[in-house]
């Protein structure tokens, strides 16, 4: 799950990452501020990927519907272009992954941003872990702990933080099993987000080309102690693009 920080705190993580590499920072309580996709209107189109299989294809086009109740950006589900072990990003879209990353690092779904030059998104993916999502015998193996996975991720990949209320950009254990949807006030903070007009787009359009870009991203340490439930890292890649990586860790 992301955590979306005030720009001063963004700036300062991203400077650390410059020197250190990768940064990784346990989260909580942290205030949330606008990390957003460049777009010259207010009202914009974004492109979804769609990498997943089985049932992951019915829970992403319930997921996308729920999103699109908004007024501010429309996600539009498209073929994915990356392979879901790796989930390469691609240049103007998000792209949607699930497989089973494993139980080593104990985690539920994860979300990354890609940021261009000037701060804004330029690429973001969500992994869905299989490993603990859809592992029989295991207490997240559940309807609902997948949509709310998901719904969770995708509102980050468009710029949203964590709340308090019943909606599923809660970060809590409840919520995990509970609160599975976006809601109004939700759609009222994306339009805050987004309401200006930036000089150009990080957005790819409907006839652009996109592009895979390899990386080279890890995944941080699991938590000693796991008083922490969720975790960031910064890195810097050979291009000079940082990734800000946001993970949401299962509990025992």
């Amino acid at each position: 799950m992301i955590r979306i920080f005030h720009h001063s705190f963004v700036l300062a993580l991203l400077a650390i990452a410059l020197v250190v590499v990768p940064v990784t920072i346990n989260v909580a309580g942290t205030s949330a501020a606008n990390y957003h996709w460049a777009r010259e209107q207010s009202k914009f189109r974004l492109r979804v990927g769609d990498n997943v299989s089985g049932n992951w294809n019915k829970l992403l086009r319930s997921t996308l519907r729920d999103w699109n109740k908004n007024d501010t950006v429309t996600l539009d589900g498209v073929g994915g272009s990356s392979n879901p072990r790796d989930c390469r990003p691609v240049t103007g879209r998000v792209e949607i992954c699930n497989s089973r990353y494993g139980t080593r690092t104990g985690w539920l779904g994860l979300a990354r941003l890609y940021f261009a030059r000037g701060g804004y998104i330029d690429a973001a993916t969500v992994q869905m872990n299989d490993s603990f999502l859809n592992a029989g015998g295991n207490k997240y193996n559940t309807d609902a702990a997948r949509r709310h996975t998901l719904c969770h991720e995708l509102g980050h990949a468009i710029g949203l933080d964590h709340v308090t209320t019943r909606s599923c950009m809660n970060n809590s254990q409840h919520a995990v099993f509970n609160y599975l949807k976006p809601i109004r006030s939700d759609f009222r903070r994306l339009n805050r987000i987004y309401d200006h007009r930036d000089d150009g787009t990080t957005v790819s359009s409907a006839s652009a080309t996109s592009e895979e870009f390899a990386v080279s991203t890890s995944l941080p340490a699991e938590p000693s102690g796991r008083d922490a439930t969720e975790s960031v890292t910064v890195q810097t890649l050979e291009d000079g693009r940082e990734v800000v990586t946001f993970i949401v860790w299962a509990k025992n």
